[in-house]
């Protein structure tokens, strides 16, 4: 596992990191910061996703993200139980939440998988939008979603670990809280012998290339019909169609090679 101890101030961070292991699902991180307590939790149970799924709401209310508005689905009730179910249904899938160690509220999470072998070996995956009614949301979700996972098999089709999700609470950005998820992904990767990516919003670029990720290639991610009904234009219009990002490689051995 990992050990971190933090000295923060508005001016400097003392950074500590020594490892010893393996990361279980029981161990919790702690920083000691002159400006708040974080602590970093591997989910290991159904009782953390309410909390998780909290964060997330959260997390990428702001700035706007039109990819997530889609996925997030029609109550928080009903994200919680299918973000449960697809984490219990994928043992690739890793969820690294940091809280808030006074308040105990998550303040941000990565949800990292590793794929030890290709997963794309039978083409890209795809994800039916079942969580909206038939209809122009829906039909939009799922050209959204063909679109964003169709160069992966090109992009990634090897053993990789890949970034899912990554969100900060508003309120405790620029104060660490990505980055502790961020050394436990980046720790399986070298451990593992496995490049890193993920597809990165305009926001995010920074902070990844600060990881050691490098732009592969630009998403632009739109969605169209022919005569589209005036409910089709106004959704589009809501979630501020076309989405512009990045896909965004990290080299195993970056650090050292750096």
């Amino acid at each position: 596992m990992y050990v971190y101890r933090y000295v923060a101030s508005p001016f400097i961070t003392l950074h500590i990191s020594t490892t010893f292991g393996h990361l279980s699902s029981s161990t919790t991180f702690t920083l000691a910061s002159a400006i708040m307590p974080l602590e970093l939790h591997k989910l290991s149970s159904d009782e953390e996703f309410p909390a998780l799924v909290d964060g997330l709401w959260r997390g990428y209310a702001e700035p706007f993200n039109g990819f997530w508005e889609i996925l997030k689905g029609p109550t928080q009730e009903e994200c919680t139980e299918r973000y449960k179910s697809w984490h219990k249904a994928d043992p690739t899938s890793h969820w690294l939440y940091v809280t808030d160690s006074e308040t105990k509220k998550v303040v941000g999470a990565m949800q990292w998988n590793v794929f030890e072998t290709n997963p794309y070996i039978n083409g890209p995956p795809s994800l039916p939008a079942y969580w909206w009614p038939e209809g122009p949301l829906k039909e939009i979700s799922e050209q959204l979603f063909a679109a964003f996972f169709a160069g992966r098999p090109s992009k990634c089709g090897q053993p990789h670990v890949l970034i899912s999700y990554c969100f900060t609470d508003p309120k405790y950005r620029h104060k660490g809280v990505a980055s502790l998820a961020m050394e436990w992904g980046i720790h399986k990767s070298e451990e593992l012998d496995l490049d890193a990516f993920v597809e990165s919003t305009e926001d995010g670029r920074g902070f990844y290339e600060a990881h050691g990720f490098e732009v592969l290639d630009e998403l632009h991610l739109d969605a169209g019909v022919d005569s589209p009904s005036a409910e089709f234009t106004q959704r589009r219009r809501e979630l501020q169609l076309p989405l512009h990002g990045f896909f965004m490689k990290r080299r195993c051995g970056a650090n050292k090679s750096a």
